[in-house]
Parts: structure tokens; sequence; C-alpha cells
């Protein structure tokens, strides 16, 4: 269910990002030469991903994933400042500071949770280890008809045991 939930994300991001594309191209937006390498940078941290998916990686785990998910951060940034700020405009110093709450929110929020999930994990490790050595039964080593493995000969075999 999680991963349809997640699939159907990322394929309506995809879509606005292709709509967002062709309504630039029809506008004629794109015959600068910094919106079109945006556009390039963009692919390529696309094709970053699909190498990264194929190779078996995680998406979201790791150095490389996270730098190709900073490098895209960096690329959304003219595009949340739009295309109206000048050197006047305060608009850039918010952004700014507005990604940088962001980030710190979340970094707080990942750190809870990881923590969280180890004090839980370490909470309930311990009735796992109990509830798995309940149903087993235990044999004491000098059982009758069990043999040390350092015995200087093997057990007889059953066979000879039971005479008739």
């Amino acid at each position: 269910m999680f991963r349809r939930i997640v699939a159907a994300a990322g394929g309506l991001l995809v879509l606005f990002h292709v709509w967002l594309f062709g309504s630039r191209m029809l506008d004629g937006q794109l015959t600068g030469l910094g919106p079109i390498l945006r556009w390039l940078m963009a692919a390529g941290l696309v094709a970053a991903l699909v190498a990264l998916h194929r190779s078996g990686a995680s998406l979201f785990r790791g150095r490389k994933a996270v730098s190709i998910w900073l490098l895209a951060a960096l690329l959304h940034g003219p595009a949340i400042a739009g295309e109206t700020v000048d050197h006047s405009s305060p608009a850039l110093a918010e952004v700014v500071t507005t990604l940088v709450q962001i980030v710190a929110a979340s970094a707080a929020l990942g750190l809870g949770l990881a923590l969280l999930a180890v004090v839980l994990r370490r909470c309930f490790a311990r009735s796992l280890v109990t509830a798995r050595a309940v149903g087993r039964r235990r044999v004491r080593p000098f059982e009758p008809g069990r043999s040390l493995r350092s015995a200087s000969r093997p057990p007889p075999l059953v066979a000879s045991l039971v005479s008739l």
C-alpha cells in the first residue's frame, strides 16, 4: 500500500514537471541560456536517480542519494525566488531563511524519529528474545543418550541398544 502511494506521488511529480516544461516551452520562456541549462541539469539528476535505482541502491539513503537530492533542491532555488527578484528585493533572503527553517525542522524530526526507533527496538528486543526462548526445550549437556563434542567415541547406535 505504501509503495503504491509513493509511486503515485512520484508519478504526479513527473507529470507536473512535464506540464511545467511544456508550458514554459510554449510560452517562449526557454529562450535564455540559464533556463535551458537548469532543465538540462534536471535531466541529468533524473538520469542519476535512475542509475542509482538500477544499481540497487536506495533512492533516499546513502551519500549518493543525499547528494542528488541536495542538488535537486539547489536547482529549485531560482524557481522559488521567481524572475521578478532584483538586487533590492528582500524576497531572496526570505526564501533562504524559509529553506533553512524547513531543513532544520526536517532534520530534527528525522533525528527524533530515529532516536524513537532505537529506543523502541531496545525495549522490545528483550521481550522478543524471551518469547523466542520460551518455545524451545532446553537440553542439559549431560543428559543420558547425549554426548559432548569432545567425547572420545561416538554414541552407540540406537539399533545396538535395542536387543530382542
